[in-house]
């Protein structure tokens, strides 16, 4: 399902240079990031100010990027941060679509006062707090949104090699390398298309997937060995991590990027979960194949939400309490 909320008012506003805040969601991942970059090149190209902020760091995989090293992370620069937003003419939210996602950020935003604000996001039940809104839950990504956006606004021709070098790897990481199931005919039209503007995409993959540590290799090791716990009456097989055990194969941020997806090889096993310990909170990744709805999974018992086969989660309570609530409600969410 396809949702604008004055559009054509927006883009009309938009033919005057303009100062523009981006902005990612927290811990951001690949189609955030590119997303973000790739209209702020485009933006500027039309003649406005573009600035990206991140709520926290990203993972060191997508410093490949262009314009990586210009995203000011709010952790790190809060006042900076804040100014950028207080002096933005729009404040455009990507790849999220509820202000929870951007945690102490928010608390900024709501000291700001009549700023227009734009949501260009791809999940499922967007809160309704932008002045306008670019959504579809059909979309494979926000980089595909983007995309389109772009080209709603006859910017076919300013999408150089980098912007689409950065809109490919958001797509390509969204949709699992164009395995899972929001891979659409239209999202190979969209790779296509970017493909024609000269993007390496072995140098892209390699980029992306190919740059970590022996550490994570051996962590992986360790997990399917001895924390790999698999509940065939569910067809479920979850995995835990401690911070202690973080700590001790010194893990950066993005090496748990992906793990979530290993017992899915198996073919007895429909849902993937990860369990990873934080300092405040139990954070929750979900998987899974086919018509299994993980996104209810997530939404229902675990704070969360995302989409149908991927989705994320948080609890407050201890890890041990966070597992034993899974087993409760698997053994509802499976007979629903």
């Amino acid at each position: 399902m396809r949702k604008e909320k004055k559009l054509e008012e927006l883009l009309s506003w938009w033919e005057k240079p303009r100062k523009i805040a981006l902005i990612a969601h927290s811990r951001p991942d690949g189609d955030a990031i590119g997303s973000c970059l790739a209209l702020k090149f485009f933006l500027e190209k039309k003649g406005h100010t573009a600035d990206v902020i991140a709520p926290d760091g990203f993972p060191d995989f997508l410093n490949w990027m262009k314009g990586s090293d210009q995203v000011f992370l709010h952790q790190k620069n809060p006042k900076t941060c804040f100014a950028i937003m207080a002096n933005a003419d729009l404040i455009c939210c990507l790849d999220f679509n509820a202000l929870k996602r951007i945690e102490t950020l928010a608390d900024d935003i709501a000291k700001l006062h009549g700023k227009r604000f734009l949501m260009i996001d791809h999940h499922r039940d967007p809160d309704d707090f932008a002045d306008y809104i670019f959504w579809s839950d059909e979309a494979s990504s926000t980089c595909e949104l983007v995309f389109d956006l772009i080209q709603r606004m006859d910017g076919d021709d300013l999408i150089d090699t980098d912007m689409a070098a950065l809109l490919y790897a958001g797509m390509a990481m969204d949709t699992g390398v164009f395995q899972y199931s929001n891979t659409s005919a239209k999202v190979h039209e969209v790779a296509a298309a970017l493909m024609s503007k000269g993007i390496h995409i072995e140098q892209i993959h390699n980029d992306v997937y190919n740059q970590y540590g022996e550490n994570r290799l051996r962590f992986i090791g360790y997990l399917l060995s001895d924390k790999l716990t698999v509940l065939p009456a569910y067809r479920t097989a979850y995995m835990t991590i401690t911070m202690k055990e973080a700590e001790t194969y010194q893990l950066s941020t993005g090496d748990k990027e992906g793990i979530v997806n290993l017992p899915l090889a198996m073919k007895d096993v429909d849902i993937a979960i990860l369990f990873t310990e934080d300092t405040d909170r139990i954070k929750i990744s979900f998987r899974s194949k086919g018509d299994i709805n993980v996104d209810q999974l997530a939404r229902t018992y675990f704070n969360g939400g995302g989409h149908r086969n991927a989705s994320g989660g948080s609890t407050r309570v201890s890890l041990e309490e966070t597992v034993q609530i899974l087993h409760t409600a698997l053994s509802t969410f499976l007979t629903t």
